[in-house]
């Protein structure tokens, strides 16, 4: 395909986009066989399910402006996936791997929620209305995620270093 307008582009990003959620259910996948607090498998399996439905958004917004998505790969999205699969290898504590796996999920939001944003004023820019909601919604939703599990994240991190600051 050759990419000559910003249509082309869009669409092609939309792609990436898609794969980039394609690749976050894997991940969230491996991630809910991996994590030992129940409170952060429920954390998982919700971004998973989220995830799902963020996906069906992008293909909604691709059916809204008549293509279907590209079969691109994001090597971001995978890299990420790929280093928690090589920090597991190293058979971490359950606490250590826990707080990775946070840490793992807040790196995947953080790339994809950019994606959006990206997207959204591309979208707004070119005039697809039905895009904008679709992929605005997912957005909010990544931000409202993100937001909850850095401070998941901190309050996970305090515990562990509580009692290494205690001997110390």
């Amino acid at each position: 395909m050759a990419i000559d307008t910003t249509r082309d582009l869009f669409i092609y990003e939309l792609g990436i986009l898609g794969e980039m959620e394609s690749s976050g259910l894997m991940m969230f996948n491996f991630l809910a066989h991996r994590v030992t607090a129940d409170d952060l498998r429920q954390i998982v399996e919700t971004e998973h399910r989220e995830c799902k439905r963020r996906e069906q958004n992008i293909n909604s917004c691709a059916e809204a402006i008549g293509t279907s998505l590209l079969a691109t790969r994001s090597s971001a999205v995978e890299g990420i996936y790929g280093r928690f699969e090589g920090f597991v290898r190293l058979d971490p504590s359950p606490n250590m791997l826990d707080q990775f796996a946070v840490d793992t999920m807040i790196r995947f939001l953080h790339i994809t929620v950019a994606a959006h944003k990206t997207l959204v004023d591309w979208a707004i820019i070119m005039g697809e209305n039905q895009c904008v909601q679709c992929l605005h919604t997912n957005l909010v939703e990544k931000q409202e995620s993100l937001a909850k599990l850095e401070r998941y994240g901190h309050e996970l991190g305090t515990k562990l270093l509580a009692p290494a600051a205690r001997r110390a």
